[in-house]
């Protein structure tokens, strides 16, 4: 069985590879941005590769790749600890941002397929993701961010969700 264990902290502990980093990408009416992949939705982001020099420059690669978006006011969230069945535990980095520019829909030169791009009411994606209480929490964590700090006063019901820093939240699969 995996396991998901969300942090409202940062950075990850450096024990912790970092394997993924994805971006709730939030609007001035507190929906966040969305992709239909191959097996469901899907937040923009992904696996670092050579080329990148740290989780920003990941963020950056993957979004533009697959969401054809470039973000601004990135804030980090938090992270989720990944415990597989096998193998070693991982850190999926967890950041709200804002779109700064919107480019028109190109290949994810990764498997050259165009992802949809939708907006989803905030306090709805968790659902979406099948992510369960973790996501919840991550989805709450950015609507306290878009509230606070992009001033977006229509995420406030997700935001009353947040937890505290020191609570981690837990998801079995």
């Amino acid at each position: 069985m995996t396991s998901f264990l969300w942090h409202r902290s940062w950075p990850a502990p450096e024990v912790l590879p970092v394997r993924q980093v994805y971006a709730w990408i939030v609007d001035e009416d507190a929906r966040v941005l969305l992709l239909e992949m191959p097996g469901g939705w899907n937040l923009p982001g992904g696996t670092p590769e050579d080329v990148d020099v740290d989780w920003q420059a990941t963020l950056e690669r993957e979004v533009l790749e697959e969401a054809d978006v470039t973000l601004c006011d990135v804030v980090p969230l938090g992270y989720q600890e990944v415990r597989p069945d096998t193998g070693e535990p991982f850190a999926q980095l967890r950041v709200a941002a804002r779109v700064d520019q919107w480019l028109p829909a190109t290949p994810d030169p990764d498997n050259g397929q165009v992802y949809p791009r939708v907006w989803v009411p905030l306090g709805e994606a968790a659902d979406l993701l099948g992510w369960a209480d973790p996501g919840r929490a991550q989805a709450a964590a950015a609507a306290q961010v878009a509230l606070t700090l992009y001033g977006c006063a229509a995420a406030a019901p997700v935001a009353q969700g947040d937890r505290a820093a020191s609570t981690p939240v837990m998801q079995l699969v």
